[in-house]
């Protein structure tokens, strides 16, 4: 047979047992589908009797494909060398299997690489990653074309690189996703075309589906709740009737889909989080932009330098956390250095005295605003670290393998953590500190060019950028997370003792610079002079080089507000909130933190409402032109109450939006989220813990349950239902005078913000 060579893109990649399944977007656009062998190989160390066994059932299972060996590799943690059996895997099904049964012989061998995912596997062993360009040469047969040789002529190191033109088709519900596709019309889109499919006849919808996906041939399908409703519902439908729409390119590989709608809900940072399940496609992207973080806050491109860095196939990154992205960055190091990667985090909590625990387990520092002059003030500059936990990580070798390592036990003199004294290895680089090295490096880069670049070209660096910035968020958190792969918690310990330090030294630098201090927290510290009269730049930059030269970390001036306020806590009128704040930059742009315009669960029209607000108080450079101007950002408050008082505002722009913090069988007291998911209920929708829920007020005070709220499923199905009644009022005229009291009540002559509400409507004062 004839050796057959084709270029393009790295499109996608998956696998049943040991075939992969390759499709490259070539460089006139076609969409080609070839295969390869791929075993993967795992090692296991333990004593021989278990090995034996372990071996034993293996072949029993017939998944060896060839005669298992001994080989030296380097051990994570201890870095040294070590025998471990190396097994070549023939059935990859079975690889989820053997590790949870890793519980049940805990102690008596270890298992590495058990818990690859087999595509991003095969692309670590080939020098491939998604959307890379690439060469095959491959052989063609009646069974498919069959790679004889892949080779990558791209680096996932590149940062300008070039990105094949994609064909993209949308899908949306013109409803809530909890109605049901019969009362609820399937809106697609392309580049040139709008349909609406009707769900009343399911055959028709799946035939008219078919025809458009055939047309079009899109390479990517975007959704919204694709992964909870829309392709479920086509699949099921696809079922009964016989009848599967082209949603997949290849038509080929036996694919098995078991149809659900129950997505997961777990427990994270305090927060019940929804993650609907995952319906992707082969030969073709399904991405949900309701079930995708990446996307939401980073745009396609953002996905894209998610996964080319970390070799998760595209729909994988979508649905993955930047977290797990991170993870397989960091297992990218590792596998090229050779170390032997543990199936599941293998590093516990060091023992401490209640003493050590309290040195060590502290936390980042904040200084709380001083408002003994007030909770307003003028000329008060911004200075933020750039990246510092990330950078203390690179700069400092906190890894944690390189934290309290065995190979420098004895070595007195290698650097120490300040405060708990933990010691960092100095003999090796660690693997976190090497990943993020090359992470904070990419960003750096993106944002220099934003500020050169436009158009298409600025919207991709900012995508990517954004990408990264949330990569390097979560990078701290998951130095002590107790499942990352990557993580310690002494670790985690070692970079908020750092952080302790570079902040005290910032404070104390800007002191001895004759500044005062007036808040800082976690990566940021805001000061002003004595006398609140004007920074010059010339003044911030020699203050920011002196901190990069005492800490090691760039800072950078964020800017320079002509006014800034502190806003009370909502318990405690005397006590300002840590990270909330808001005020003016010289330039004339608006920060704000912690506000309700920054809030997602309030009605858009009351957030509407204080933007507006916010926009008047931008164009004033002081506080005095903020005070002498009262009248007129009472005309805007008034403005809006009025529109609320004379019941003219739309019902769905006055929605709520909230999560629901559990199942409805667990709630105890019956408030808005509850009663909401009850009536949903009613209706024959469920809403698992975690998901949000949109609902409207109807009477809050109303003794009949069933008239205090109505969810947004509600007024969709039956929008006569609020004629008559409207919503409550008084309590979003409540609302209203709350956010207007948030950034108005330090600038107002009066004090009684409730007194701007009556029965009647009328403002007294």
């Amino acid at each position: 047979m004839n050796l057959l060579k084709a270029k393009g893109h790295l499109f996608d990649v998956y696998h049943a047992e040991d075939t992969v399944y390759l499709w490259l977007k070539t460089e006139d656009g076609a969409q080609l589908l070839f295969l390869d062998k791929f075993y993967p190989i795992i090692y296991v160390k333990g004593e021989d009797k278990y090995l034996k066994k372990l071996v034993k059932r293996l072949y029993e299972l017939d998944a060896i494909y060839e005669v298992p060996r001994y080989e030296n590799r380097t051990l994570f943690y201890e870095n040294r060398s070590v025998p471990v059996l190396r097994i070549v895997i023939s059935r990859p099904s079975i690889l989820p299997k053997i590790s949870r049964k890793l519980y049940a012989l805990y102690g008596k061998f270890e298992i590495y690489h058990s818990d690859l995912d087999l595509p991003t596997s095969y692309m670590f062993h080939k020098g491939l990653f998604p959307l890379c360009k690439m060469e095959i040469d491959y052989i063609e047969d009646p069974g498919g074309r069959r790679i004889q040789k892949v080779q990558s002529k791209d680096s996932p190191s590149e940062m300008d690189y070039e990105v094949p033109k994609f064909r993209i088709m949308r899908l949306k519900l013109s409803k809530s996703h909890r109605i049901s596709l019969e009362n609820n019309p399937l809106i697609i889109k392309t580049d040139t075309d709008y349909h609406e499919l009707s769900g009343k006849n399911p055959r028709i919808l799946l035939e008219k589906l078919d025809t458009l996906l055939k047309q079009e041939d899109p390479d990517i399908l975007l959704t919204t709740h694709g992964d909870q409703v829309i392709l479920p519902y086509i699949f099921y439908q696809s079922q009964k009737a016989g009848f599967l729409p082209a949603l997949d390119r290849d038509r080929s590989t036996p694919i098995r889909r078991n149809i659900t709608t129950k997505g997961t809900s777990y427990f994270t940072y305090g927060n019940i989080v929804f993650r609907a399940p995952s319906y992707p496609l082969f030969g073709r992207w399904h991405i949900d932009s309701k079930n995708s973080f990446v996307y939401k806050e980073a745009d396609l491109m953002g996905v894209i330098e998610l996964a080319r860095l970390s070799r998760l196939p595209m729909q994988k990154m979508a649905r993955a956390s930047t977290g797990k992205a991170l993870t397989y960055i960091e297992t990218d190091v590792a596998l090229r250095r050779g170390y032997l990667v543990p199936w599941q985090k293998s590093a516990v909590e060091s023992p401490k005295t209640a003493l050590q625990l309290l040195e060590a387990d502290k936390g980042g520092l904040v200084f709380q605003p001083d408002i003994t002059q007030g909770k307003t003030a003028e000329n008060v500059a911004q200075l933020d670290f750039a990246q510092m936990y990330p950078s203390i990580m690179a700069n400092h070798n906190i890894s944690p393998e390189c934290v309290n390592c065995l190979c420098c036990e004895s070595d007195n003199s290698v650097p120490k953590v300040p405060d708990i004294g933990y010691r960092i290895c100095d003999k090796r680089i660690g693997v976190v500190s090497e990943a993020l090295q090359h992470v904070l490096q990419r960003r750096a880069y993106y944002k220099q060019q934003s500020k050169v670049s436009e158009g298409k070209r600025l919207k991709e660096y900012e995508s990517k950028q954004a990408s990264l910035k949330w990569m390097l968020v979560t990078s701290f958190g998951y130095l002590g997370y107790r499942n990352a792969k990557f993580g310690r918690l002494e670790s985690h310990e070692s970079v908020n003792a750092f952080g302790r330090q570079i902040l005290l030294l910032a404070k104390e630098t800007a002191e001895n610079f004759g500044y005062e201090f007036v808040h800082a927290i976690t990566d940021s510290i805001f000061i002003k002079k004595y006398d609140s009269s004007p920074f010059k730049i010339d003044e911030l930059d020699s203050l920011c080089m002196e901190i990069q030269k005492q800490t090691g970390i760039k800072m950078e001036v964020d800017g320079v507000y002509t006014w800034l306020l502190f806003p009370p806590s909502s318990q405690d009128t005397e006590m300002p909130v840590a990270n909330r704040y808001m005020g003016r930059f010289q330039s004339g742009k608006l920060k704000c933190r912690g506000i309700g315009a920054r809030r997602k669960d309030l009605p858009y029209f009351i957030t509407y409402a204080q933007t507006e607000m916010l926009e008047w108080m931008q164009s004033k450079v002081t506080i005095k032109e903020l005070k002498e101007g009262e009248e007129e950002i009472l005309s805007i408050y008034k403005k809006y109450d009025s529109m609320i008082t004379l019941n003219c505002i739309p019902p769905e722009k006055l929605l709520l939006t909230k999560s629901s913090s559990r199942d409805l069988e667990e709630y105890e007291v019956m408030g808005a989220t509850a009663l909401s998911m009850l009536k949903l209920k009613e209706f024959g929708m469920g809403v698992q813990a975690g998901e949000k829920i949109k609902y409207l007020v109807l009477n809050q005070r109303s003794k009949n349950k069933d008239k205090r709220y109505m969810p947004e499923e509600e007024l969709q199905l039956y929008p006569n239902k609020i004629k008559g009644s409207g919503p409550d009022t008084e309590y979003y005229r409540k609302m209203l005078v709350g956010v207007f009291r948030e950034v108005w009540a330090e600038f107002a002559s009066f004090k009684d913000f409730d007194a701007l509400i009556d029965p009647q409507g009328r403002f007294d004062f």
